[in-house]
């Protein structure tokens, strides 16, 4: 049973729910206008992806590239994040060698259960299949993570019978904690079934409370406006400690945020990338170096192999990091600019960096072949010239990254063991220049 000084916190998240508008915010920060009509319409076409996957019209890999598809262009659940999409393709990719086994299990634990038991024990086959891989991996980034079974469960179930099935979301979890009414538990049974029983509770709080019916669509929005949601809508352009935004315009923003504090997965020392940049007591040759060798020490500890070039000669980039798993290897230039970054005479350098190491790359057998910029941030439109390059070069990729989307980058590795081929697809998926919102609407948990 909830306590009495609890149910009073109920009682007024719900309170500040309704005095909001009943406010929803997207994974970007916007508003819906009506997020519940949205997912019955997406729900739609959803059951029929599961049906056809259940009837064997489409195969596992059909059945994830639609679910896949779908969410990217409709995310109203959070499912393209780690707990999600991330699951499904590493749950997928580990068992290719005996894909009908995986096949027969997840129309199994996908059919909507009848009962709490009957989940629970659906639950309990997925988190034991997706353990054995574990074991077997040596590099544990690249297994699905046990820890996201209750959600990727709760989510299709919710498509199919959104009444009877909450979804275990990280930030409901997170809104419970600091009401000191969460317990952690050892596997996904226990807390699924704790979760469960806590979201039923809260539903008869707060149908007492209104004296209407209470879904868990309304419970969730309602703690997501209270906590869980971590994109908020903010009037003000405050710095804070290692979340530094860049406000252009003196207008209502939205600040899209982590789930959790930057500085807990960073150390030290990488921590200080964007002061460095901004840094202007030093000398620009001196702080252009030490930017330079925190870029390449970020891009080790995100597990690439690092050949730092160094300064010196005008037709060396910074660094060349490589993924020879992926055949994939990109040309960093690192920019210390603490007024933001435009082309000028470097237009040139960086031809002269393309043609020198494209060849020499090639030979080494690197098919994909990308070039990174670096910096604080950006200030001139780079389109133009980044069509040329990609046109008239070998270079397949050209990407403007911030120093922060970079710490956020390295941040998701460490917290959710993310291996370098899903960096490298994400980094290559988004458009320019790849801010630390992008980065954070990418793989945050919901």
């Amino acid at each position: 049973m909830i306590p009495q000084d609890k149910i009073k916190q109920i009682q007024t998240i719900w309170d500040n729910y309704v005095a909001s508008n009943k406010r929803v915010l997207d994974t970007k920060g916007n508003e819906f206008d009506n997020i519940d009509e949205a997912r019955l319409n997406a729900i739609v076409e959803l059951k029929k992806f599961i049906e056809q996957f259940q009837t064997g019209i489409i195969n596992v890999f059909e059945f994830k590239t639609n679910v896949d598809s779908f969410n990217k262009r409709n995310n109203l659940w959070g499912f393209t994040a780690t707990k999600g999409q991330m699951f499904f393709n590493q749950l997928v990719k580990n068992s290719e060698s005996d894909i009908e086994k995986l096949s027969k299990l997840l129309k199994e634990c996908l059919y909507l259960p009848s009962n709490l038991t009957e989940a629970l024990s659906k639950i309990e086959a997925l988190e034991k299949y997706s353990l054995g891989i574990s074991s077997k991996v040596k590099d544990k980034r690249k297994a699905p993570n046990p820890g996201s079974v209750g959600y990727f469960l709760s989510y299709f179930w919710q498509i199919q019978d959104n009444r009877a099935w909450p979804i275990l979301y990280t930030s409901l979890i997170n809104a419970y904690k600091e009401l000191e009414f969460w317990q952690e538990k050892e596997n996904q049974v226990q807390t699924y079934r704790f979760f469960y029983d806590l979201n039923e509770q809260i539903k008869v709080v707060l149908k007492e409370y209104t004296s209407k019916e209470i879904n868990n669509w309304d419970a969730e929005h309602a703690f997501w406006n209270f906590k869980g949601n971590p994109n908020k809508t903010t009037n003000t352009t405050t710095i804070k400690k290692n979340k530094p935004i860049v406000v252009e315009e003196e207008e209502k923003i939205i600040a899209v945020n982590a789930s959790f504090e930057l500085s807990d997965y960073l150390i030290p020392k990488v921590s200080k990338l964007i002061e460095l940049g901004n840094d202007n007591e030093k000398s620009s040759s001196a702080k252009g170096f030490a930017y330079e060798k925190l870029v390449a020490e970020i891009f080790k500890q995100l597990d690439f192999e690092v050949e730092i070039l160094g300064q010196g000669t005008r037709r060396n980039p910074d660094a060349i990091i490589r993924y020879r798993e992926e055949n994939t290897v990109f040309l960093i230039d690192a920019k210390a600019y603490s007024n933001g970054y435009s082309l000028g005479v470097d237009d040139r350098a960086i031809k002269e960096y393309i043609n020198h190491y494209c060849p020499k790359l090639q030979k080494e057998g690197y098919k994909k072949i990308g070039f990174i910029i670096v910096s604080n941030s950006f200030k001139s439109n780079f389109d133009g010239f980044i069509n040329e390059i990609t046109w008239n070069t070998d270079i397949k990729r050209f990407i403007l990254l911030s120093s922060e989307a970079l710490l956020y980058l390295l941040a998701y590795k460490t917290k959710d063991r993310i291996p370098p081929a899903t960096i490298i697809e994400t980094l290559v998926s988004l458009g320019n220049p790849i801010e630390s919102k992008n980065i954070i609407e990418e793989f945050d948990d919901v």
